[in-house]
């Protein structure tokens, strides 16, 4: 009799381990596929990872100004979570090419990086601000908007990229 009971008790707990088991390697192949799904699904991610593309679109953009392969290498750094990667080639467009784009997006990567790490200064706030005023000189429509709700909306006069570096 006791061997049934300890038959009857043991069944339960032997499926019941299997069962977890079965569940982990469910859930760890569940996992690896969406990552895989997530990866094909993501074309900037694959994008990124090609580096012989990314190469070819930073050296047209840098050496020969060409905005589409900056947008293009842009798109993939920041959906591929690389965006403070960029930030050299955003400056470097900026400076090099008077790339109003360049400009917006050196602001963007700057003012992302300093909320995200704490360290805005009153020299790093400026130094951003810099970037976007020089970006809204320039015409860029995505800076007009931030300025918008950096000043405008609270009636404050818009200084000059150049006044902004003097403090």
């Amino acid at each position: 009799m006791r061997n049934l009971i300890f038959l009857f008790l043991s069944v339960p707990c032997i499926l019941a381990c299997s069962d977890k088991n079965n569940a982990k390697n469910e859930i760890n192949n569940n996992i690896t596929d969406t990552v895989k799904v997530l990866k094909e699904g993501n074309p900037y991610l694959v994008n990124y990872e090609n580096k012989e593309r990314i190469k070819k679109l930073l050296d047209n953009a840098i050496k020969n100004g060409d905005t589409l392969a900056y947008q293009d290498a842009f798109k993939d750094f920041s959906t591929s979570g690389h965006l403070q990667e960029f930030l050299y080639y955003s400056v470097k467009m900026a400076k090099n090419h008077n790339y109003s784009g360049g400009y917006f997006d050196t602001y963007y990567i700057l003012n992302l990086l300093n909320n995200q790490n704490g360290y805005l200064s009153i020299k790093d706030k400026n130094e951003s601000l810099f970037y976007l005023l020089r970006a809204y000189e320039m015409g860029n429509s995505n800076a007009k908007y931030k300025i918008k709700d950096l000043f405008l909306k609270e009636n404050k006069k818009i200084p000059t990229s150049e006044s902004v570096l003097e403090k």
